[in-house]
């Protein structure tokens, strides 16, 4: 049985992930320990490894590449008790890594897989919410019963975790767009140039939020739900967000402008956001999205599933490798 498996994307960090990967498969050999360095080649393979590494019983798990690897690796162990994520940081965002304190320095974060502390923190889980139970009436001699039943008809759902923010809305599109790439910006430049991209088309959905907050409806720009306080690589769209505080922080900003968009963009970096009047920032455990016309929601930079749906933080549900 393997005590650890490193799960590393090749591409990320423009090549360099690999190169860490090997050096933090060398490092914990070294110390004693057997595992296994797996590189992905696909979507979906740092997924399928964790799960397979899991069902052999490895118990620690490790994702070396950017939020897009960590977020498959996740999704492979999340439902799986007494599993500990490792975190080499190689990505264009590295949004978790940061949260948790892991050094972006390959030496650093390899030095925390072996002398680091494991943490509890929270978890997000998203799925469809993929309608409501239909109500039948029972026909007895050609009249109607007084007396209902409800039968569900709700389909079954798919639970996507996710470590950072979910996001509804022009974040979202953002998210898409950066993920795609472009050859002129990385890391945080990227999403900025998709932020300002972005502008230029972007219609605001009629949406209905429902948390323990209580009802926000009408039309927004976006509605990013954090554990972490940041995105894009540095964006701090919800700069109170704790990592183990068992809520999620929701910011909702209403359409504005697009000069006004561009003028909160900057602000974004200290969380200057909060405090203007088409922001309102709240925390709750849970999280139904409805939308006027279905719309694909993103966490850690990744699809998730289609609106109507529900997000809930489960408080500690993932255990880490920390300094």
């Amino acid at each position: 049985m393997n005590d650890f498996v490193i799960i590393a994307n090749p591409i990320s960090g423009k090549g360099h992930a690999k190169d860490v990967a090997e050096q933090g498969y060398a490092a914990l050999t070294e110390s004693g320990q057997q595992g296994q360095l797996v590189l992905t080649s696909a979507s979906g393979d740092a997924k399928r490894f964790a799960q397979e590494a899991v069902a052999d019983g490895t118990r620690r798990v490790i994702a070396c590449g950017g939020d897009g690897t960590l977020h498959e690796v996740v999704n492979g162990i999340a439902t799986v008790p007494d599993v500990t994520l490792g975190v080499l940081p190689c990505g264009r965002g590295n949004d978790f890594a940061a949260a948790v304190g892991i050094p972006l320095k390959p030496e650093v974060a390899i030095a925390t897989l072996l002398s680091g502390t494991p943490i509890r923190v929270d978890l997000g889980r998203c799925y469809q919410n993929s309608g409501q139970p239909s109500v039948v009436t029972h026909q007895q001699e050609g009249i109607t019963s007084p007396e209902n039943l409800l039968t569900d008809n709700r389909q079954p759902t798919t639970d996507n975790y996710f470590t950072t923010i979910a996001t509804c809305g022009y974040d979202t599109e953002v998210s898409r767009r950066a993920a795609k790439g472009t050859p002129l910006f990385a890391g945080t430049a990227s999403y900025a140039y998709a932020a300002v991209e972005t502008l230029f088309y972007y219609e605001p959905p009629f949406v209905r939020l429902e948390g323990d907050f209580g009802i926000h409806e009408g039309p927004i720009l976006l509605a990013a739900t954090g554990i972490t306080s940041r995105y894009g690589g540095g964006f701090q769209i919800v700069p109170n967000a704790r990592i183990d505080d068992g809520l999620f922080d929701v910011c909702i900003i209403r359409p504005v402008s697009a000069f006004t968009v561009l003028r909160l963009l900057v602000t974004l970096f200290w969380g200057g956001h909060v405090g203007h009047p088409a922001v309102s920032m709240h925390q709750t455990r849970t999280l139904k999205i409805e939308t006027d016309t279905p719309m694909l929601l993103y966490a850690d930079g990744e699809p998730m599933c289609e609106t109507p749906a529900v997000i809930e933080i489960i408080k500690g549900g993932l255990a880490v490798m920390a300094p």
